[in-house]
């Protein structure tokens, strides 16, 4: 008999494990704060392991306006060029999965459609108070109770469910890493139609970065190839002095809501060239949105009873290693794989500890290799073999291999 499945959180990995769960035949309804799935985010890369995910769910992100990651350029804060790399050369591993760089907003909206094409019900503006794992229950915020037989809290690093699953005073984000980072974006026309940034960025290398005394500014193209993301990380002590005007500035920070003034942004990558400070001059005085970089340690578990943590709430991770999106991508075919149609309600927790197995140990990688990337580590060989490692993974083999230890 299908499951009574409730998501918390829509974001990618909610939408992601909706879709992957309702595909079996379960009934599926995802419960998000926001008013809308669709209007909140910047963007981020995709490597080829988490577009195998999404194509195998239906969904072909370069229609939807993911632009393929076929070359980038990295200099550094002089100018020089440091070294050049290319992807999707193979065609045929790119038709399986290509390397990508994805509009959030983008991403979300064909996840939306593939999800309620399965049958998943959105429910949005609506605020989750708490969970009973012993009863496998929402509380909402208008004293309404839901009953599932399965609870998924997919709702991210300041999750309301993972305060059921592990202590929260123990087990918290922290800024590991020790960086702040500045994020906005340019119309294509904008930065190509400039002189100096048009002779780095451009057609041949649309990707680039300046790397320098533990600074980077990263570019990439989306949205159709129409705009350009600006990625911007720093030491934290740089900028957190300029966050202290109000309480909830912090909260702010975490969630990509607060603004910082094109006069801060010039004054941190002052060392720069000129090329590089000229894409902030470029940018909307207003549109510059600030972002303090936490991850979370290794938790003690993700699931109790029926209820099972999903992707930045289970395991946030720096974006230095393009894989935040991408682990709850791959959570929610694992975990679709392990919950197929004819499921039994007893065999629910035995499942979620086995997706919990066999997760673990992949995040725990990509965790610890994001810090050290964020620490310097800037051997061109050395990424090359994490991002073979994050493209060679197939969440869909490792899910089904998963279901086969189960019996």
């Amino acid at each position: 008999m299908p499951l009574n499945i409730v998501v918390v959180g829509a974001g990618v990995g909610g939408l992601a494990v909706a879709a992957s769960l309702a595909r079996n035949g379960h009934k599926v309804t995802i419960y998000e704060r926001a008013r809308s799935t669709t209007d909140v985010g910047f963007a981020f890369r995709l490597m080829p392991n988490s577009d195998r995910c999404l194509k195998y769910l239906g969904i072909d992100t370069v229609a939807g306006g993911a632009v393929a990651a076929n070359s980038m350029r990295m200099v550094n804060a002089r100018g020089d060029i440091v070294a050049e790399r290319t992807e999707n050369e193979d065609a045929e591993k790119a038709r399986a999965g290509t390397s990508v760089f994805a509009f959030r907003p983008q991403v979300a909206e064909q996840l939306v459609e593939t999800a309620m094409k399965f049958g998943v019900e959105i429910k949005t503006g609506i605020k989750v108070e708490s969970v009973d794992v012993e009863k496998t229950q929402l509380q909402l915020q208008d004293g309404t109770t839901v009953s599932a037989d399965l609870v998924i809290g997919a709702d991210g690093i300041k999750s309301v469910v993972q305060k059921q699953i592990f202590d929260t005073s123990k087990y918290h984000p922290k800024p590991s890493s020790g960086h702040n980072c500045i994020r906005f974006m340019l119309p294509t026309s904008t930065v190509q139609s400039d002189p100096e940034l048009s002779k780095l960025i451009n057609d041949n290398y649309r990707m680039a970065s300046w790397s320098g005394a533990s600074k980077r500014i990263l570019v990439y193209p989306v949205d159709y190839g129409r705009q350009y993301n600006f990625v911007c990380t720093h030491p934290e002590d740089l900028s957190d002095k300029a966050m202290v005007n109000h309480p909830d500035d912090l909260e702010k920070a975490v969630n990509y809501d607060y603004r910082v003034s094109l006069e801060t942004a010039l004054s941190i990558y002052s060392e720069f060239e000129s090329r590089a400070r000229r894409v902030f001059e470029l940018g909307d005085p207003d549109g510059f949105r600030f972002w303090k970089l936490q991850d979370l340690e290794e938790v003690p578990r993700w699931s109790v009873n029926r209820t099972v943590l999903l992707g930045d709430a289970a395991h946030a991770v720096l974006p230095f290693g393009f894989s935040g999106a991408s682990m709850a991508i791959e959570d929610a075919i694992v975990l679709g794989e392990l919950l197929p149609g004819d499921v039994s309600l007893g065999d629910i927790s035995t499942r979620l500890t086995t997706y919990e197995e066999s997760r673990k140990p992949r995040v725990r990688y990509v965790r610890d290799k994001s810090r050290e990337i964020g620490q310097g580590l800037e051997d061109p060989r050395a990424l090359g073999q994490y991002f073979q490692a994050l493209a060679e993974y197939n969440a869909v083999d490792v899910g089904k291999e998963a279901l086969a230890s189960c019996h």
